[in-house]
């Protein structure tokens, strides 16, 4: 594939690569139940029949039309696009990963009788959301993204697909919500590493200290000077650990977590190492 420059990027290309690349990744590395299956690949099927609309074409860049493009072409051809272009294969297995642990968080969850009210924090394109309200039949499914026009189609996609879609809110709204007891679950998956540290920092405490239930990605820098500027060090992590409460427990799901991650992903690729050196996903829940 061609090198794309940050330009020839689209506000909805990164999105769709998520969702397309989830389905294809998850479909190879990890074992899903008919029901995710069949959900993914009708979500991905109404995402990319939305998005063709002439609507949206501002909004598509040259990875977005090579991926509907490819689409359109059939499943085999965005399968191999996935599976050979560049960096896309590791990318599409970190994409499976970390969806798979958010749905097994939920599970868990739901199992053990929690009365989940859930907000999925950065939802982009994701059908995660969506997923778990129908899977679960739940009422109180919210979706935070900065972008309307990402929301317009994540929620037109949702309609088609699962005859409803989670409520669209913001930042502030769900930090009053929660506070009322209108929420108790937050997942922020591929979103918090895009803010400054300060914003992070701001946002994980207040979690930590309003959210029973969490799943959580942050960016930790391994010690390389090849790093994008919102990861984590060593000191700034400890700086956190000491300013908030249970450290001890937060601490042993954060290694639970992220050394269940870097097994799974080096499994399926073990010669792909180089994707995990320097910056790495970390993952805290409760």
């Amino acid at each position: 594939m061609t090198k794309l420059k940050q330009q020839d990027y689209g506000l909805m290309d990164i999105p769709l690569s998520c969702s397309i690349f989830l389905e294809r990744a998850l479909g190879k590395y990890i074992r899903i139940n008919k029901t995710t299956k069949n959900f993914l690949h009708d979500w991905n099927c109404a995402l990319l029949d939305i998005l063709k609309s002439s609507h949206y074409n501002i909004h598509i860049g040259a990875l977005g039309r090579k991926i509907i493009k490819a689409a359109e072409k059939g499943d085999y051809v965005v399968t191999k696009y996935v599976e050979s272009a560049r960096t896309a294969p590791m990318h599409a297995l970190h994409y499976a990963l970390r969806f798979s642990d958010s749905v097994d968080f939920f599970d868990k969850k739901v199992a053990s009788n929690c009365n989940i009210k859930f907000v999925d924090l950065g939802c982009g394109f994701s059908p995660l959301a969506p997923l778990i309200q129908y899977k679960y039949n739940l009422d109180d499914a919210y979706c935070i993204d900065d972008k309307p026009e990402i929301i317009d189609v994540y929620s037109h996609v949702a309609e088609r697909v699962a005859g409803r879609a989670p409520h669209s809110i913001s930042w502030d709204t769900a930090k009053t919500m929660v506070t009322n007891n209108q929420l108790n679950t937050v997942v922020a998956i591929g979103v918090l590493p895009y803010m400054k540290l300060s914003e992070q920092i701001s946002r994980l405490k207040f979690i930590n200290a309003n959210f029973p239930n969490f799943f959580l990605e942050i960016k930790y820098n391994n010690g390389s000077d090849n790093i994008g500027e919102y990861a984590f060090d060593l000191a700034t992590l400890q700086k956190l650990r000491m300013s908030v409460e249970n450290t001890r427990t937060l601490e042993s799901t954060l290694l639970h977590n992220s050394l269940h991650y870097l097994r799974n992903f080096i499994g399926a690729m073990p010669n792909k190492r180089e994707f995990l050196a320097g910056e790495r996903s970390l993952f805290l829940s409760r």
